[in-house]
């Protein structure tokens, strides 16, 4: 058989599916990671999906041994929560397969703005589907949820990344455990989000003295946003949150310290990362990006909207 005849033979035999899932921004949460069974770990908190998001492409074809190759934008990386995914669902349907993981994504990857949960989600929804036409949604979801805490990248990104939306996560754990109330919003909301890589989630997640004043200060905060569930309780509660607990880098505070003597207060610090968030209006948005534009590159700063549905397979 000819080079070119083999090239042939694979393609053909290669399926690809894929997905789209957007950001996540959260603004306070509580952490509940205690727990044995990962599906039950999670927190509960508060934040909201943005229509910013990743496009993943899954393609996979049967191979003698698991073989997983990821780029993201273009660029060949080591993707350990991809990577988990992968491994776990393969194992579940016991299948050995050569699998090539294509994320395209507008999200700032470290940035608290939900990339890991994003190709995390894509990833499973679009390789679930291919090993399992009828697999269930939230079994699917599961498997990132799943990657996410066994990497320390996320808590609740994948829960929340499954229904859009702003949303108060009332009860901790994956797809399936954690329970999720919707927040009301108006349609014209826009939200500017500015920021970069600086905080390590899986650092901060994994050292006694943050997570501790996390869940005393997260604890009491997250219960009021839960008994009155509006972006002014949201709002208010993150703000203090951002404060109480010692993470904000020094631009983020000058940042939302600018933010607020110009009238913009419906804005707080992106959990987890040097980043911050702010819902306005239409015709406030280019101010609000022209003073987050001096303390971040003009690339790093983004306009854009509430992701009103979750993450999904596309045709």
């Amino acid at each position: 058989m000819e080079v070119t005849d083999t090239l042939t033979t694979q393609q053909d035999s290669m399926r690809t599916a894929r997905a789209f899932v957007p950001g996540h921004v959260t603004g306070i949460f509580r952490i509940f990671d205690e727990y044995k069974d990962p599906l039950r770990c999670g927190s509960i908190g508060a934040g909201f999906s943005v229509s910013l998001g990743t496009f993943t492409s899954v393609s996979v074809m049967d191979y003698p041994s698991l073989e997983i190759t990821t780029d993201y934008n273009k660029e060949r990386v080591d993707a350990k929560v991809t990577k988990t995914v992968i491994q776990r669902l393969t194992e579940e349907y016991e299948r050995t397969l050569k699998v090539h993981v294509d994320h395209n994504s507008s999200l700032l990857s470290g940035a608290g703005f939900g990339a890991s949960g994003a190709g995390a989600l894509g990833t499973a929804l679009a390789l679930g589907h291919l090993l399992d036409s009828n697999i269930e949604y939230e079994k699917a979801a599961g498997f990132a949820h799943i990657a996410e805490i066994m990497n320390h990248t996320g808590l609740g990104d994948v829960l929340s990344q499954t229904i859009g939306g702003i949303e108060v996560r009332i009860r901790a754990g994956g797809p399936g455990i954690g329970v999720i109330q919707n927040i009301s919003y108006p349609d014209s909301l826009k939200v500017v989000v500015a920021g970069s890589s600086g905080l390590q989630t899986a650092e901060v997640l994994t050292n006694s003295g943050f997570r501790a004043r996390i869940n005393s200060i997260g604890d009491k905060l997250v219960r009021k946003v839960i008994d009155s569930p509006t972006i002014n309780t949201f709002i208010e509660c993150s703000r203090k949150f951002a404060e109480q607990i010692g993470l904000r880098t020094a631009r983020v505070k000058q940042a939302l310290d600018e933010l607020e003597e110009d009238g913009f207060t419906n804005s707080s610090m992106v959990m987890l990362g040097d980043s911050v968030f702010c819902f306005c209006d239409e015709n406030e948005a280019i101010s609000v990006k022209k003073t987050l534009s001096k303390y971040w590159k003009l690339s790093e700063v983004s306009v854009t909207n509430i992701a009103a549905q979750g993450g999904r397979l596309l045709e």
